[in-house]
């Protein structure tokens, strides 16, 4: 990342052409008359909203920088990437404005030799570190809420497990109940059997059987629903 502490007048001139160049300008006369008044060059600002490299600085030292942030942090939303976009560019800006202050003291005896650049970069520097706590924050209290969100998903996904696994239990121990309760009837087992003969000998009565068949198990199985309702 960018820590060149020293920056001498022909970098800071550097800075001054660099930023200059990506400045748009106000388009009308009286526009960009109201801009000389106000337009500071120094390179601590974002031009247009882009950010943007000094020709002296590390393309690779500021890309290294980004892929440190992004190992971290593993951005997995757009959102999440525009966070960390905003960190590595915000980190960036406050080195540079470290280096402009550096600048602005006697190397010698370290007193402020330019207060008035001092207190502008330094306004700067406190700008940009604010943008990238505020940054990291957002993206850690998004995180936090995408947190809560998967947790209310996976405690819904359990008690829906939950429920199909005890349905599933209740209704073996209803068809084991119902099934013995047949079993034990001598009239059932007689009719099963003859159902058994109709079908294998496709017999005219078949279908006569098979609805008697039906209509035992629905009594057995409104019986059991109903002794049920009673103990509960």
């Amino acid at each position: 990342m960018f820590t060149n502490n020293n920056l001498s007048p022909e970098q800071r001139a550097e800075i001054n052409r660099a930023n200059s160049q990506h400045s748009t300008g106000a388009k009308s006369e009286s526009g960009r008359s109201a801009s000389s008044q106000n337009h500071t060059v120094h390179g601590l600002a974002r031009h247009n909203g882009h950010f943007a490299l000094l020709p002296f600085e590390s393309k690779d030292k500021f890309c290294a920088l980004q892929y440190a942030l992004a190992h971290e942090y593993q951005p997995a939303t757009p959102t999440e990437l525009i966070l960390v976009t905003n960190m590595s560019e915000s980190h960036w800006l406050a080195q540079r404005a470290q280096g402009l202050l550096t600048g602005c003291l006697d190397p010698e005896t370290g007193k402020i030799s330019d207060p008035k650049s001092f207190s502008l970069y330094l306004r700067y520097q406190t700008a940009h570190e604010r943008s990238f706590n505020k940054a990291v924050n957002e993206f850690q209290k998004l995180r936090v809420e995408q947190r809560k969100v998967q947790a209310g998903f996976e405690a819904q996904k359990r008690q829906h497990e939950q429920n199909a696994a005890q349905k599933q239990a209740v209704q073996m121990q209803k068809d084991a109940e119902i099934e013995q309760q047949l079993l034990n009837d001598p009239a059932y087992c007689d009719l099963v059997t003859r159902l058994s003969a109709a079908k294998k000998a496709n017999t005219p009565d078949y279908a006569a059987l098979e609805a008697e068949f039906d209509r035992r198990y629905d009594a057995a199985d409104a019986a059991w629903e109903a002794s049920r309702a009673k103990a509960a």
